[in-house]
């Protein structure tokens, strides 16, 4: 009975939800490498000035931008914006081929800061570091069998 509850109460640890923090890469990409992938931008604010910003703001960072829905292993970023207890949060969620590569969150009270600041957390992020060296996630060498 004991291992059981200790199972259970294992599982429920597991499945515990916290907030993603992007991490810093120990080595960020050069805007050589970071423009060397596609990043098409979708805009799930349905606000077409908070999208023009953001698309700016990561231009400014060295992304490349692309004006069509990704190709397979292109990069694409979501922006949406969230009520949080801490106030409205702008929130960017990178991936390729829907896999998650990275999220960034920032709070809405300025929008071109919190766009800029979102742009350069993804450009410096780890995330995009490792996704850029190795092309691509581990999920997809998986299913292309590399």
């Amino acid at each position: 009975m004991r291992v059981v509850v200790a199972s259970a109460l294992a599982a429920l640890g597991g499945c515990a939800a916290g907030q993603w923090r992007s991490r810093l890469a120990d080595n960020p990409l050069t805007r050589s490498e970071l423009s060397s992938r596609n990043l098409s931008v979708a805009d799930a604010t349905h606000d077409s000035m908070l999208h023009a910003a953001f698309v700016r703001a990561l231009a400014r960072e060295g992304f490349t931008i692309a004006a069509h829905p990704p190709y397979h292993e292109d990069l694409e970023v979501t922006l949406n914006v969230v009520r949080a207890p801490e106030g409205v949060v702008a929130v960017a969620t990178l991936r390729s081929d829907g896999f998650f590569i990275d999220e960034a969150r920032a709070a809405l009270d300025g929008a071109d800061a919190a766009l800029a600041m979102l742009a350069r957390t993804l450009a410096l992020s780890q995330g995009t570091a490792d996704f850029v060296r190795n092309s691509g996630t581990p999920q997809q060498k998986g299913l292309s069998g590399q």
